[in-house]
């Protein structure tokens, strides 16, 4: 039963984090913060017999992925659904927060785009910049006849080199930009342009070798902050609409 304050005993899920921000994000003494170790602080609040344990170990995210398929540890909150992921992991239906790919240009460029034709027509003019090794910059790959430069190592890093004039247009998730651009105060310097070029969800994937009736109760507890306006409270203070 959700929502009891002495439970008499608890159920230990194992994860790791992934240095992504905002989802995971080292704080000021730090411990890590971010939107997933919010959603996971709620989720132990709905149903205190949850306890999340490894949440400030930081791992590459292909060995996090491997530690999840072999059941090294038992979720990994922030995950993109694809048939292949299904199959070596199990997803937890309920999204955590929305993503969309957007792209950002210098405040002052008054340039309309609804389209990646638009950016086409551009040619020369229509540098795109994206991080490297990213699920943006693969998904940039697809699109024939743009021209990408995928050098920047960190979101910083890909601001820093639009306002040098690497390139005309930053290619990234909004929640990403969103948070670097406030981070860094540069709400003066960049724009985020009002179109999406893909629109996804995040969720909680777990072990396969998790015991379906703990995956039920992450689930229901998901389900309670999603209805008691505990999750909504927690994409408005990452700036998710």
């Amino acid at each position: 039963m959700l929502g009891i304050s002495q439970p008499l005993y608890s159920i230990e899920l194992k994860t790791s984090a992934q240095l992504s921000p905002p989802k995971y994000m080292k704080q000021s003494d730090g411990v890590l913060g971010g939107i997933c170790i919010d959603i996971m602080n709620a989720l132990e609040v709905a149903d205190p017999m949850l306890k999340f344990t490894g949440k400030n170990k930081i791992l590459p995210f292909k060995r996090l992925q491997h530690n999840l398929q072999k059941g090294a540890i038992d979720i990994f909150f922030g995950f993109k659904y694809t048939e292949k992921r299904n199959k070596d992991y199990d997803f937890i239906t309920t999204p955590l927060y929305e993503i969309n790919y957007v792209v950002a240009v210098k405040t002052g460029d008054d340039i309309k785009v609804n389209s990646f034709d638009d950016i086409r027509r551009l040619k020369e003019d229509g540098k795109i910049l994206t991080r490297f090794g990213t699920a943006a910059n693969k998904f940039l790959e697809k699109q024939n006849g743009l021209l990408v430069s995928d050098g920047a190592k960190s979101t910083s890093i890909l601001l820093k080199k639009l306002d040098r004039g690497h390139g005309r247009f930053v290619f990234y998730h909004d929640l990403g930009l969103k948070h670097t651009i406030k981070e860094e105060g540069l709400d003066s310097k960049v724009k985020i342009l009002p179109v999406s070029f893909l629109t996804y969800q995040h969720y909680a994937a777990v072990s396969k070798s998790t015991p379906k009736t703990t995956k039920d109760r992450v689930s229901a507890a998901l389900e309670k902050i999603g209805r008691d306006g505990t999750l909504l409270n927690i994409h408005k203070k990452y700036g998710i609409n």
